[in-house]
């Protein structure tokens, strides 16, 4: 590869250096070789010898990781040096990783009239972009919520809802637990790497369920509460108040 972070994947095994056949190569099995090499996770899977050919033997094939394995060796495969016929080097398989200068992801919220709810914007290789809705779900709106300071998620929104954004799709199939502090730790299909189009940009609304507003001070006001049906804020009747 032309950085550090990519290339093809060769693998030390008895006393021998080889490669991969792509048979099932996803970007989960790049993820485990990912996290093997110190980083945190993959950006894109490549296949087809995309980084040229390589030499000696083709010691895996058919890798299937979940993509939460911290090492190659912890994934499921058909044998050390068992590989298919149809396997050569011509299918050797390379990874993209996430360089740790981009770990850090910069998130908005935009087009909506409150600062804790709104469509997701991206900033990656100094473009903003957005978010898919494949896959997507509250435990990754979750983690979109922690990134800004908030607690947690309260609804994840799809389909534009909050409108169409602009600028490249930068992510989709977003798979976080939910338990992570930034996206950057969650598995997806790669930056980049979508054939969205901005009518299925996501957003979100955080913690902030319930707000005081038009009051004097942070701590008084009028009672609205959160409507995940229209993505709106709303006053409580005073009935039985």
């Amino acid at each position: 590869g032309t950085h550090p972070n990519e290339g093809k994947v060769e693998i030390y095994f008895n006393d021998v250096w080889g490669t991969i056949c792509d048979n099932s190569w996803d970007i989960y099995d790049a993820n485990a070789v990912c996290r093997t090499l110190g980083y945190s996770h993959a950006l894109l899977a490549r296949r087809s010898s995309y980084y040229g050919e390589g030499s000696g033997p083709i010691w895996l094939d058919n890798v299937q990781c979940t993509g939460r394995e911290n090492s190659i060796g912890e994934c499921y495969h058909s044998g050390w040096g068992v590989y298919s016929s149809a396997c050569n080097h011509s299918r050797d398989a390379g990874v993209v990783c996430l360089r740790k200068e981009y770990k850090d992801s910069v998130i908005k919220l935009i087009n909506s009239t409150y600062h804790a709810i709104g469509r997701v914007a991206v900033y990656y290789n100094n473009t903003w972009g957005t978010i898919c809705d494949e896959g997507w779900d509250i435990k990754d709106a979750h983690v979109i919520c922690r990134m800004l300071g908030f607690h947690h998620a309260v609804d994840a929104k799809s389909a534009a809802f909050f409108g169409e954004g602009a600028g490249p799709v930068w992510l989709s199939n977003l798979q976080c637990l939910g338990s992570e502090s930034n996206i950057s730790e969650c598995s997806h299909s790669g930056l980049g790497q979508q054939e969205c189009g901005h009518n299925r940009d996501v957003g979100v609304a955080c913690t902030e369920y319930v707000r005081l507003v038009d009051g004097q001070h942070s701590a008084e006001g009028r009672v609205e509460m959160y409507n995940p049906n229209t993505g709106l804020y709303g006053a409580i009747r005073a009935s039985g108040w």
